[in-house]
């Protein structure tokens, strides 16, 4: 039975009203909504075109193809096309921004009902799953399943090689908190983990890296390898919890929004311990004043919202609190920006199974920063450092892309 079959009721809901392609609010603060089908320009790349391909292979009109992979694959899951599909929520950031909105399915879940909008990114994976399945999927998202199997990676790197970047800092092997370093720190942006390592050293956290983690399994569920997401994330749970750990932070968004949204869905359960971005770790810690920001950084930032942190998670206030709290720094806002960002470009997958359209995507942003002021675009995601860093260089811009622990280590001066 096709995995999308789980999903039927949810394909019914589209209305195909076309929201989701490109709308252009101000008062919601949407302009242009889905990323893929700015490029693109095609039905088949937005959502409600997602959602009629959907409808067609439950109804058995369509059948599953390469045509139909290459469609279902154009996404980067940023779901966007879902924030949209909120006209309430999205009347209620009119009135008090996205905190208010953040607070309505929370109240509406106290009475039994809620809000939700279309499940579109569910429809998708679930489509993605089938393709897998079918041995349909684009072969960069197939090798990188292979390699996770084998290297506990989806970068075809050595497992062994995993906490090289922490060599010599003398970070414990077991504590209550520990930080969930993630593949992409691990391997590619190993600035991304040392700053986290020494942001929390420099705080006087007591925090353990666990040296046999694996990929947090959010890749390989946001394209569809299912199987290989499952055991990934098995041994991570039964990891953690042999360790006793109480809680878990991490650096990245994708795997924070994989820790606390699919674990516990794919652990039979709730998860033995919390789970906390860094970003709301270190504003917390700023609170405490056990993080002091001693040295001035003079410059004018814009915060990038990443999808899985933000639309995905609610977490947009303290990202911006960690950065007003830096001497020096000037905070400017794009446009769009929060609930209504513009994805980096990245996510899904798109960054290994369609490399150019990525990094169009990550370009496409490039001139808000301008527009906004900023000489610093900082985010909270290693995958929206990378493709940013990617665009920057692309277009040789003079932009400078720095993740928020960077930002805060420099500041702290550790």
């Amino acid at each position: 039975m096709m995995r999308l079959e789980a999903c039927r009721e949810e394909a019914w809901l589209c209305n195909h009203c076309s929201m989701c392609s490109e709308t252009i609010n101000d008062d919601s603060g949407f302009y242009v909504t889905c990323p893929v089908y700015r490029q693109l320009r095609f039905e088949d790349s937005s959502a409600r075109g997602h959602n009629t391909v959907a409808f067609y292979l439950l109804d058995g009109t369509l059948k599953y193809s390469k045509e139909v992979a290459d469609c279902v694959y154009n996404c980067t899951t940023c779901a966007s096309c879902e924030e949209i599909c909120k006209p309430f929520g999205n009347m209620m950031a009119q009135v008090g921004g996205s905190a208010l909105k953040n607070l309505i399915n929370p109240v509406m879940a106290a009475f039994g009902a809620t809000f939700d909008p279309v499940q579109s990114v569910q429809i998708l994976e679930a489509m993605r799953a089938d393709c897998v399945d079918l041995g349909l999927q684009p072969e960069p998202v197939k090798r990188m399943a292979v390699s996770t199997e084998q290297n506990y990676n989806p970068y075809e790197q050595r497992h062994a090689d995993r906490l090289k970047w922490a060599q010599g800092l003398g970070i414990a092997e077991h504590a209550q908190t520990a930080l969930f370093v993630g593949c992409i720190p691990s391997y590619t942006r190993q600035e991304v983990a040392a700053a986290t390592a020494n942001v929390l050293r420099g705080a006087g956290v007591k925090f353990a890296v666990l040296p046999d983690e694996w990929c947090c399994g959010s890749p390989l569920l946001r394209t569809g390898s299912i199987n290989v997401a499952e055991k990934m994330i098995s041994h991570n749970v039964e990891m953690l919890r042999e360790n006793a750990v109480e809680l878990l932070v991490t650096a990245c968004a994708e795997c924070y929004m994989a820790i606390s949204k699919d674990w516990p869905k794919m652990a039979g359960g709730q998860l033995p311990f919390r789970a906390m971005h860094i970003s709301e770790y270190m504003a917390r810690l700023i609170s405490a004043r056990k993080i002091r920001l001693k040295h001035r950084i003079k410059a004018t930032v814009t915060y990038h919202d990443p999808c899985h942190l933000g639309r995905e998670m609610g977490v947009y206030d303290e990202p911006r609190a960690v950065l007003r709290a830096i001497p020096g720094v000037k905070v400017v806002e794009m446009y769009p920006t929060k609930h209504a960002a513009w994805c980096c470009g990245a996510g899904g997958g798109l960054k290994e199974s369609h490399p150019d359209l990525a990094l169009e995507i990550g370009a496409d942003k490039l001139p808000l920063v301008k527009a906004a002021g900023a000489s610093v675009l900082a985010s909270s995601c290693p995958f929206c450092k990378t493709n940013f860093k990617d665009a920057v260089e692309e277009a040789d811009e003079s932009i400078e892309v720095r993740d928020l622990t960077e930002l805060v280590a420099a500041s702290m001066g550790v």
